[in-house]
């Protein structure tokens, strides 16, 4: 399986343009976080399409590993080398959020650059065990489809509908339980 993800990712070009509104996140390859194991189901509810189905957003949970922040985010794009490519977007590498809102996202198309995807996030609060309110901030991933290109983009404002003070609380529900939508 690893070789299957190396050989479709290698020729795939990773930039970073600057520091997201949620700091210094991790745009990786494929590894292990990406296991098929740690797809959340129920995938209709828990992933998202762009494109005409040629960009695949899902989340992932590693099990509870670290206990504080094992939700990460799934990327699957055109690559015009490798036919598709395979992404996986964490807090730092091999370590997630403690939450992720993806029912909460946006996303628009410019031609000239390709699609924008944002997607709050929230950091762990060891106070609560949940999610530290003040922690949560848009993440954008620019896909440009036909280079092949991800980016993470300075979010330059927060989703229409943030996540509210009801939505989070100290038993933060796991990333199955966000009931994110179509």
């Amino acid at each position: 399986m690893r070789r299957f993800f190396s050989g479709l990712t290698g020729g795939a070009v990773i930039a970073l343009s600057g520091a997201s509104g949620a700091g210094a996140q991790s745009l990786q390859s494929c590894d292990w976080v990406a296991s098929a194991a740690n797809l959340v189901e129920p995938w209709a509810e828990t992933s998202r399409t762009y494109g005409d189905g040629a960009v695949r957003i899902a989340l992932l949970d590693t099990g509870g590993e670290p206990a504080c922040c094992s939700s990460h985010l799934l990327i699957l794009s055109p690559d015009p080398e490798y036919g598709q490519a395979c992404h996986v977007l964490s807090d730092r590498q091999g370590t997630g959020f403690r939450q992720v809102f993806l029912e909460q996202s946006n996303s628009r198309y410019d031609a000239g650059k390709g699609l924008l995807v944002t997607i709050p996030v929230g950091r762990f609060d060891p106070d609560t065990g949940g999610v530290d309110p003040a922690s949560i901030q848009p993440v954008s991933i620019r896909i440009n489809q036909s280079s092949g290109q991800l980016a993470l983009e300075a979010a330059s404002a927060a989703p229409a509908s943030a996540p509210s003070a009801s939505t989070l609380s100290a038993s933060a529900p796991s990333v199955g339980d966000q009931g994110a939508k179509k």
